[in-house]
């Protein structure tokens, strides 16, 4: 729980430094509003985990280490020089359609939230903005593939339906 809620307010302050550097108002407010969503996910979990007879989901430490290093590793993205905008957006989308999704979606689930309540309206500005723009591939590619991983685990999800 507590890696968790580290990786989730570590990916709001990420989210205000690329505010802090945005060079557009749209863009700024995209921060704006990716930061204030990770910290509700941190908020969530705090939750959960003092719900009495909250049960922690298992996950084994090679998992949780793995991932991780995932998110450090797309962190350490954000730590080069001069990072334009495409970069900015995507390391957000990196970020976004990460494991880490998928630890706070196991998370939820163990607490009896839905975790994917509400994220089409968390993903719907960082979409918005970058189909708006004229952007590397690099955001795209990304998105795309979130996009087919969202939808191999709703196919997922209902071929394991009674």
């Amino acid at each position: 729980m507590g890696t968790c809620l580290r990786l989730e307010l570590e990916a709001s302050a990420l989210y205000r430094r690329f505010q802090a550097v945005a060079p557009d108002a749209e863009l700024s407010d995209l921060w704006e509003t990716m930061a204030q969503a990770e910290l509700h996910h941190a908020h969530m979990i705090d939750q959960l985990a003092s719900r009495r007879g909250f049960t922690v989901p298992a996950i084994s430490r090679e998992a949780l280490a793995a991932i991780v290093e995932r998110i450090d590793a797309i962190r350490r993205e954000a730590d080069a020089p001069d990072l334009g905008s495409d970069r900015m957006l995507s390391i957000t989308a990196a970020l976004e359609f990460s494991e880490m999704d998928d630890l706070f979606g196991a998370i939820c689930q163990a607490g009896g939230v839905d975790p994917d309540a509400g994220r089409a309206d968390h993903l719907a500005p960082l979409m918005n903005v970058v189909l708006a723009r004229e952007s590397e591939g690099g955001v795209l590619r990304h998105l795309l593939a979130a996009m087919i991983r969202l939808r191999r685990r709703a196919e997922t999800a209902n071929a394991l339906r009674p």
